[in-house]
């Protein structure tokens, strides 16, 4: 009797392994691609960038500008106004970058006049459909107002006339810029 019942529990687990779990082999498995890494951009769509993190890695852009790129203590966002146009006429739009002050640079101060004193510390446009994006124009100089019109940038400034007090530059200078093909040729 004991042997019978040793007999029935060894094929009762002989037989329970063989019935169900296991692997089954069952053909050539299929293969799948797997998915890229990022989905490719439609054609004529401008991809868009984080304009601090692009300037943070341009080897271009000048370390105290660098420097400056930093949340505001007032308000947590970051000195940076950025922007979509096509400058280059190609039917894509260009990133337009312009890194401010924080607050009026304290040597400076409420001295200046407020039509005069833009806040700007530098300017640049970048070609972001380029792998890696491509600086086009940079302007690493205080209070340059960069704007465009009808495909054409300008830049403004303000000198110093001979009479003016050093606070406030009284003659505002427009330069006209147009995009050549392979860079921005000062225009007028």
């Amino acid at each position: 009797m004991r042997r019978l019942a040793l007999g029935l529990c060894c094929l009762a687990l002989l037989t329970g392994c063989a019935t169900a779990g296991g692997v089954r082999v069952e053909g050539v498995a299929s293969q799948v691609k797997p998915p890229p890494s990022t989905p490719p951009q439609p054609s004529g769509v401008t991809p868009s960038f984080d304009p601090v993190a692009l300037l943070r890695t341009d080897p271009k852009v000048n370390d105290k500008i660098k420097s400056q790129l930093a949340p505001c203590p007032q308000t947590g966002r970051f000195p940076v106004d950025s922007r979509y146009v096509d400058l280059t006429g190609d039917g894509v739009a260009e990133l337009l970058v312009t890194v401010t002050y924080c607050d009026a640079p304290p040597a400076l101060g409420k001295a200046l006049d407020s039509t005069r004193f833009t806040g700007t510390l530098a300017n640049y446009v970048y070609n972001v459909v380029a792998n890696p994006p491509v600086d086009l124009l940079a302007l690493e100089e205080p209070g340059i107002i960069l704007d465009q019109d009808d495909g054409v940038v300008q830049v403004t400034n303000w000198e110093y006339r001979s009479n003016d007090p050093s606070c406030c530059p009284s003659q505002r200078i427009t330069k006209l810029y147009q995009w050549t093909g392979t860079m921005f040729e000062r225009i007028k």
